[in-house]
């Protein structure tokens, strides 16, 4: 980039720094470009020149964390494993990514709205659907895979997205859940991101996705993915003592 480029990058990163830190704290009614403008300490007229609403700044704040989870499942798609083992490494990823950065991922659910998509510029929303297009091609992609190489058996119907979709609504519910403060234990029930892994296993199982389940270990495979793939965010969440 041109010494230009680099300073309007850095300033629209500032500006997406400043609207993350105002929503942990205050939520969607806390933030306006206003305060945006004040915290960063530029005019509200450079804070527009960047985002023509706080709408356009949830949508550059989400772009911004599914960039850093499409580079974890790219992690997953390059791995020289099975694809039953590439596939499972998506969902670590996905967990992984909601543990370290849960108020992220939180906010991420706004944009969703379509109340407020809607007023995102066309710009804006093609450059915040060409990430979630990244993310789900990844999964796409191994299903595909898995079905060439005769992993899946061929005659079942609506593959590969039912098996996408199965398995994108399973961690998307866990992964919320788990950030309630739902007493589970006190209910009977586990742990919301460790049934996710068993219930995924169990989607896959239902597909035929070879091999099956009852021919490994999920816990061993699930070990050995956060060793060979994400060692720096298992040290992160030791470091943070969040219980994986």
């Amino acid at each position: 980039m041109t010494r230009k480029q680099r300073e309007l990058f850095e300033r629209e990163q500032l500006i997406l720094d400043s609207a993350q830190k105002i929503l942990q704290k205050e939520g969607m009614q806390g933030l306006t470009m206003e305060r945006i403008a004040a915290d960063i300490e530029y005019s509200k007229g450079t804070v527009y020149n960047h985002f023509s609403s706080k709408e356009e700044i949830i949508s550059g704040i989400s772009c911004r964390c599914m960039s850093s989870l499409t580079e974890m499942f790219g992690r997953a798609r390059d791995y020289s494993g099975s694809h039953r083992e590439r596939i499972a490494a998506i969902g670590i990823a996905q967990s992984l990514y909601a543990q370290l950065h849960p108020l992220e991922t939180q906010n991420m659910q706004i944009i969703k709205s379509p109340a407020i998509r809607e007023k995102v510029s066309e710009e804006k929303q093609l450059r915040l659907f060409q990430q979630e297009q990244n993310i789900t091609s990844i999964v796409l992609e191994i299903v595909r895979d898995a079905i060439n190489d005769n992993d899946i058996p061929k005659d079942q119907p609506h593959i590969p997205h039912s098996i996408m979709l199965g398995l994108w609504t399973m961690g998307y519910g866990s992964n919320l859940l788990s950030m309630t403060a739902i007493p589970f234990e006190k209910l009977g029930m586990q742990d919301p991101l460790e049934m996710a892994w068993v219930n995924s296993h169990k989607l896959l199982d239902s597909y035929q996705w070879q091999p099956l389940s009852s021919e490994f270990d999920i816990y061993e495979l699930r070990e050995k993915l956060y060793k060979e793939l994400f060692p720096e965010e298992i040290k992160q969440l030791n470091k943070l003592k969040i219980k994986i």
